[in-house]
């Protein structure tokens, strides 16, 4: 399409968008956002630490201020980790972040999950931690789960979605039922025990 609007023009190449192009966006981006900051006396942030399909660690920074009456947020960074997610070296990775942006000195309070390398990186860096409550509300949810009648309820209704994902003639079966019974067309859900709703949505499937 790109030739017969314009014979002439060479789209860049991915060697160039990847080394050249996207850094230079970044670069600006990233100078816009630390002009913005400097504006600013006093910030939040957010961090988590996750683990990608290839089992490579990373650890985001968001920062959460106000600027003129707007509450705003954006993302520092998202990190590799290469070393063990002690405490002490998430601190160090939270810090290099804050203080490449100008931020270590500005930010009062911090949101993190429970985990325990978190609250000796925030009492490292001596920062007030506030609670994540969607995953304080997914430890209460847990609860649920030990539950006997809960528990094998759980069990029957995970092995029929299992069997419905592992086989292809079920699947076909469930979809035409759903257009028969003009029901919506979607895959049944499985729970995951960390998503505090994953048990409603793979009740509500059915």
């Amino acid at each position: 399409m790109t030739t017969a609007l314009n014979p002439s023009y060479r789209p860049p190449s991915r060697d160039d968008l990847s080394n050249k192009l996207i850094p230079a966006w970044y670069s600006v981006e990233k100078q816009n956002v630390m002009q913005e900051l400097a504006q600013i006396n006093k910030a939040a942030i957010t961090c988590d630490g996750w683990t990608s399909v290839a089992q490579d660690h990373y650890l985001t920074v968001t920062v959460h201020y106000t600027s003129h009456g707007h509450i705003k947020q954006k993302v520092l960074n998202t990190k590799a980790v290469n070393e063990s997610q002690t405490g002490l070296v998430v601190a160090d990775e939270i810090n290099s972040i804050l203080v490449e942006f100008s931020l270590n000195a500005k930010v009062v309070a911090a949101t993190v999950d429970n985990a325990s390398n978190m609250d000796v990186a925030l009492k490292t860096l001596k920062f007030l931690k506030v609670g994540c409550f969607a995953h304080t509300l997914n430890l209460a949810a847990q609860k649920v789960y030990c539950t006997s009648a809960v528990t094998k309820w759980c069990a029957k209704l995970r092995a029929v979605v299992v069997w419905l994902k592992r086989s292809t003639m079920a699947k076909t079966v469930l979809q035409e039922k759903q257009r028969l019974l003009d029901l919506p067309g979607h895959n049944v859900i499985l729970d995951v025990r960390t998503r505090w709703n994953a048990l409603f949505l793979m009740w509500r499937g059915f």
